[in-house]
């Protein structure tokens, strides 16, 4: 049976679509009392045949019927006591008297104990299952907000139809107070929704004993409206972006929110999650907080015996204590409540628990048991294949393992519907990978503790047709999200062509979160997909046929329930789960990994999941430049090639990746200006620390590669340090001098606030040279001040330092940068202070003079002179150069004459002659022999 939602899971690379939810889900319907399958003539089919035994049984005849019998339970009887006790209590005991359940009674009570404290700056957070009545109860809190005299009230929720509920109880709750329509209030409603059969109210005007009050709704993103509520009633606050939901909340006011933890229509887990756990950390500081105060003033000053200790002081710090709040705390309290009894359903009804069962909506309770196995070392723990054809084959110990799945699922994700469920069983390209202890194996009796669940679906594999003429059209199919995006973003089709694995979800059991699981399955996920693990056999035979299980002894459901066993077709059909079935977790040893280039993933940028895949080894390829409507976060992407096991080019992840790099520091002072400058600053660290090594690597042999990439990504030039001619184009030496007189606190940090953008660029593009670095806390700063145009007082808030730190730190950044680009000048300085052939010869000469040999000057000027022999012999003239050696050898024979005669004039005695000057003697004797012999012989030649 085929459906329609089974398009969007059809990708151009997936396998063969399996239906393994309808399965299920016909299946599930034999277990539903209250549920019975019958064909067009009416004749009940064998798969109600439990159904029809328990309908005999429990039903009493009166005649043709079944008579229904109402008892009494303990719940309802304590909430019959409550409301007669507040019979007599003004403006509550009418309105408690509108409940239906002790729960909404208390939560109501609640409420209204909130309201009856004008100066309360409560948060309550109301949570349940669908059906429990959390609509009902902010109704009838408001109207008797109205009662204790609130003059603006402010609702709002996703759409004005979410808020029918409210309203309906808010004119219920003002009529139970003896408050009359159009005499005492007016209700207005919104025909603009495009329903004319729905009419919405959008505000209640109160106006009784002169005094206006007002109940408006408006919507969650004209936060400008809320200003001067006095409460605010939050209805559905997990459908709402959870900075809206953050923003709307002031600890100046008091707060209503309710939310839906789950339903069919989708289990939101981002104000559990999220915001409650903040409001809950919260509140823990601040009662640590009054606890340490009243302690220091309990103690008192220890001198003279405490006699300062006042026993009013005593009291109110202990009072401050009890209620989680100092005198100085401005935070607001938390108060969480949560529905359970239903309303819609009777307390156990067949058909919620078959929903819950069948959806897996109710598996998150199921987390707070302890794990059996303990918490092993990551180390141990191996990862492990699931197949889907025997987790949804609907046998006991399948669905306790998918119960458990989703249990996972729903407590560390902040959303998950019953859409996700079908798409894990039925989508072609999804695979589903657990993380099991290393005692799994041996706990064959039990199923066995899971610690991290990882969903995965294959992508890529799209012909180049395909991607340029939907991209042509600027449309895109269903499915394959990182080929897509990819390509659309680099304008590069080839990338679609390659296969990758994209993460979906990696879900850690909450018991054992941060503790290097997550990291361990992505760890070993990786692995497997670049062939690191060999497959010790086989694709294997996995037969998934089924048997014939009408003579199974092992069927107890031996009573047909007055259906013919003889009887053919539909009728005499049994539906069972199927018994041979592969089996449900193979080792990734046994099963035969996909050929692939890529892994990647796509999440909500925060700094916690950023470092997190940065630790796995990914690369940011793409942040999305608007905020994701659920949760307020930039969609981000990262990839990691897998070069082992195609063994292709994978040239294109660093070219992409400087790509990414050029565009977030160019968006920083724009979509990207309210991201935290943590985050912000982690990005940019990871693009500086990985074009280092890039730098680092490239005299490793391969530098045409490398430089093939720069060209590629457009930084050809960021692998030097940049030169003073590149650096004018961006400051000027007056520029430089102002950083230079900032960094000597001779001037304020306002006079160089121009510069940084430019200096903040060259920097985080990495023209500053590999061993130029700044710390951590310097580079934020930089990012947050240069690029995303923020001012020191938030960045002060941000990273929860006093200004007197961040302006210090700051100034000595400058100081870095002012001295580098010093020394950048006086390199320029040095190379230009000659020109280049100058430069030239005078570095040929310093290299003569490192050589140089311990030798006369008489040698030194023979060799020149044979060097200018030689010059002129090239030349070819050879008379010339005769001439040239006879006036040379008389005027050498005269100047040795001159000098002599005026030896023998000056010294009038002999000296006797040492050894040395014998030897020198003898040497010149014999140079003067063999020029007299050369001249003659040159001589005798003419």
């Amino acid at each position: 049976m085929t459906m329609d939602v089974h398009a969007r899971y059809r990708t151009e690379g997936g396998g063969e679509l399996v239906p393994r939810f309808n399965e299920r889900f016909i299946l599930s319907l034999g277990k539903c009392g209250n549920c019975l399958v019958c064909d067009d003539e009416l004749n009940i089919l064998p798969l109600s045949r439990a159904s029809l035994k328990t309908l005999k049984q429990n039903s009493v005849n009166k005649g043709d019927a079944g008579e229904v019998i109402v008892r009494t339970s303990k719940e309802q009887e304590e909430l019959d006591e409550l409301k007669q006790s507040l019979e007599d209590t003004p403006n509550v005991g009418v309105l408690v008297e509108l409940s239906k359940t002790l729960d909404q009674a208390r939560a109501v009570l609640t409420f209204l104990e909130a309201c009856s404290e004008k100066t309360n700056r409560s948060t309550i957070a109301l949570t349940a299952a669908r059906g429990r009545g959390k609509s009902a109860a902010i109704g009838l809190c408001l109207a008797g907000a109205i009662s204790f005299g609130f003059s603006t009230i402010m609702v709002t929720a996703p759409e004005p139809e979410n808020l029918v509920a409210v309203f309906d109880f808010v004119l219920r709750g003002l009529k139970a107070l003896k408050y009359q329509e159009h005499l005492d209030f007016n209700v207005t409603y919104n025909n603009a929704s495009g329903r004319e059969q729905t009419k919405c109210i959008t505000s209640i005007e109160v106006h009784r004993e002169h005094h206006r009050q007002i109940i408006r709704y408006a919507k969650p993103q004209e936060k400008d409206k809320f200003a001067t509520a006095e409460i605010v009633a939050i209805d559905e606050a997990a459908a709402i972006p959870l900075p809206v939901v953050r923003a709307l909340m002031s600890s100046e006011r008091l707060t209503f929110m309710s939310s839906t933890v789950n339903g069919y229509e989708g289990t939101g887990r981002a104000l559990s999650l999220k915001l409650i756990k903040e409001l809950r950390d919260a509140k823990k500081l601040n009662q640590t907080h009054a606890a340490s105060q009243a302690a220091s003033q309990i103690a008192g000053v220890r001198t003279k015996k405490g006699e300062f200790k006042v026993h009013e002081q005593r009291w109110k710090a202990a009072a401050d204590a009890a209620s989680g709040a100092s005198s100085n705390s401005t935070g607001a309290s938390l108060l969480e409540i949560e529905l359970i009894t239903p309303i819609r359903y009777a307390t156990g009804d067949p058909v919620e628990k078959w929903l819950n069962n069948l959806l897996c909506l109710d598996c998150g309770s199921s987390m707070g048991d302890k794990l059996a196995g303990g918490a092993p070392a990551p180390s141990d723990c191996e990862l492990y294949v699931v197949d889907r054809d025997a987790l949804f084959s609907y046998h006991a110990l399948s669905e306790s393992f998918l119960q458990k799945m989703m249990g996972l699922y729903t407590s560390a994700h902040y959303k998950n519907s019953p859409n996700d469920l079908q798409m894990l069983s039925d989508a072609p390209a999804h695979a589903v990978f657990v993380l099991l202890s290393p005692s799994a194996e041996q706990d064959g009796n039990s199923l066995p503790d899971i610690l991290c669940v990882i969903q995965v679906a294959l992508e890529g594999k799209i012909s180049r047709k395909a991607v340029e003429a939907q991209l042509a059209r600027g449309h895109r199919s269903a499915g394959d999200l990182i080929p897509w995006t990819v390509s659309q973003q680099f304008g590069d089709s080839n990338f679609a062509q390659l296969s990758g694995a994209r993460i979906v979800r990696v879900a850690v059991h909450p018991h054992v979160q941060g503790m290097g699981y997550g990291s361990r399955a992505v760890e070993l996920l990786y692995r497997y997909y670049n062939g690191e693990m060999i497959a010790l056999h086989g694709d294997g035979d996995e037969s998934t046929e089924e048997e014939s299980d009408d003579n199974d002894p092992n069927d107890n459901d031996s009573d047909n329930g007055g259906i013919d066993e003889t009887a053919k077709g539909i009728l005499g059909e049994k539906l069972k789960p199927r018994k041979r079935l592969p089996p449900l977790l193979l080792p990734l040893t046994e099963v035969k990994a996909p050929r692939l280039d890529w892994i990647g993933t796509s999440f909500g940028l925060t700094a916690q999941l950023y470092k997190f895949w940065k630790r796995a080894g990914m690369r940011m390829l793409y942040l999305r430049q608007t905020t994701n409507e659920l949760t307020g976060e930039h969609s981000t992407i990262m990839v990691r090639a897998l070069p082992r096991r195609t063994g292709f080019d994978d040239a294109w992840l660093p070219a992409f990746a400087s790509d990414s790099q050029r565009r977030i520091v160019s968006l920083l002072g724009g979509p990207f200006q309210t991201m935290d400058v943590k985050s912000a600053g982690a990005i940019l660290a990871d693009f500086e620390l990985y074009h280092n090594s890039q730098v680092n690597s490239s005299g490793n042999g391969n530098e045409a590669g490398e430089r093939a990439i720069q060209a590629r990504s457009g930084l050809s030039s960021t692998s030097d340090t940049i030169s003073m001619e590149e650096l004018n184009y961006f400051l000027t030496p007056h520029d430089l001098k102002r950083l230079e007189q900032y960094g000597r606190n001779l001037c304020d940090h306002h006079l160089v606030t121009d510069l940084l953008p430019a200096t903040a660029r060259l920097y985080f593009t990495g023209r500053f040279g590999v061993e130029f670095r700044l710390s951590n806390l310097q580079a934020a700063l930089l990012c947050g001040i240069g690029l995303q145009n923020k001012t020191i007082d938030q960045l002060t808030v941000e990273l929860d330092l006093p200004t007197n730190q961040v302006l210090a730190m700051f100034n000595k950044a400058v100081r870095k940068i002012s001295m580098a680009f010093n020394e950048i000048a006086e390199e320029s300085e040095k190379k230009n202070m000659l020109s280049d052939k100058a430069r030239a010869k005078i570095e040929k000469d310093a290299e003569k003079l490192k050589n140089v040999t311990h030798q006369t000057l008489d040698e030194d000027a023979e060799e020149g002179a044979q060097v200018a022999l030689k010059a002129l012999k090239s030349s070819g003239d050879e008379e010339y150069i005769n001439n040239i050696q006879d006036v040379v050898q008389d005027k050498s024979d005269q100047e040795n004459n001159e000098v002599t005669n005026s030896a023998e004039i000056k010294t009038p005695g002999k000296r006797k002659l040492s050894g040395d000057d014998k030897e020198v003697s003898a040497s010149s004797k014999k140079k003067s022999s063999k020029k007299d012999k050369s001249a003659k012989k040159k001589k005798s030649k003419r």
